[in-house]
């Protein structure tokens, strides 16, 4: 089993001294993926939620309008997708 760890950074933007913008990277959180022998993919997100004011829905497929009346589906991304 492969294991690779990412960080979880937040942008945050600033003007130097000289009046230059820039931006700081803030490290908010980890993901690590274990990439096993079958071909699978597992991820966790670890992200300490300190002082984040924040709920968890569950994502549900929507229905078209339109006469094919199909589900939207999702579907599941590969890393080289994400970064």
């Amino acid at each position: 089993m492969k294991i690779i760890r990412y960080n979880i950074s937040k942008p945050k933007k600033y003007t130097d001294r000289g009046g230059n913008e820039k931006t700081q990277w803030n490290n908010i959180g980890t993901m690590t993926e274990f990439h096993k022998d079958d071909g699978k993919i597992s991820r966790i997100i670890e992200i300490p939620a300190i002082g984040l004011d924040a709920n968890l829905f569950k994502i549900e497929p929507k229905q078209r309008e339109n006469s094919e009346n199909q589900d939207q589906g999702y579907e599941e991304m590969g890393t080289e997708e994400i970064l």
